[in-house]
């Protein structure tokens, strides 16, 4: 309830644009390691045997961003795919910069979403399974959350989905400095 309650707390303030953020020049691929440190033990939980790896191409140049915020982010996403994809399955991240914009993309190979609800899926409350409970299929907000955070940097969120055969969420931050509103 608390967790929700933070997670209501944090929509509002992105809803007023007043959410604040913390900018200081970080990396992107320290964010990543350190995501893929605390998640293995997720991954491996319960007897699932999910792969979980990182990868980035090339210089991937340091960006202006609250690193806690873009954690969160990252987090979330992670989470979401290791929460979808069966076990033996396995979940890339995979940085690469652009020129103009540094992008992550978090790609599963769990069971995927059909086209028709992609335009829904970062709403809030929104769940593709509209029959899973809090335990196994979260409050809905996380995706909301990432969205509002990676738009208040600049950026954009993306996902990328089929049935049956994964899904890929990406989110890209540019390499200026964001211009924040308030």
């Amino acid at each position: 309830l608390s967790q929700l309650i933070n997670d209501l707390f944090e929509l509002s303030q992105m809803d007023a644009g007043v959410l604040k953020l913390e900018l200081e020049t970080s990396s992107l691929t320290d964010l990543i390691s350190d995501t893929l440190e605390s998640m293995s033990a997720q991954a491996t939980a319960r007897g699932r045997n999910l792969h979980l790896k990182g990868t980035v191409e090339g210089e991937v140049a340091h960006v202006m961003m609250d690193p806690r915020r873009v954690q969160r982010v990252l987090y979330n996403l992670v989470q979401n795919a290791i929460r979808y994809t069966p076990s033996d399955g396995s979940v890339h991240i995979l940085a690469r910069d652009t020129g103009t914009e540094v992008q992550v993309e978090v790609k599963d190979t769990g069971e995927g979403s059909p086209a028709e609800e992609l335009s829904r899926i970062f709403d809030r409350f929104y769940r593709t399974e509209q029959s899973r409970s809090r335990d196994s299929g979260g409050s809905g907000l996380g995706l909301s959350i990432a969205k509002g955070i990676v738009e208040a940097h600049g950026g954009r969120l993306w996902v990328e989905s089929a049935i049956g055969q994964g899904s890929t969420f990406g989110f890209a931050l540019p390499k200026k400095t964001p211009v924040i509103s308030h």
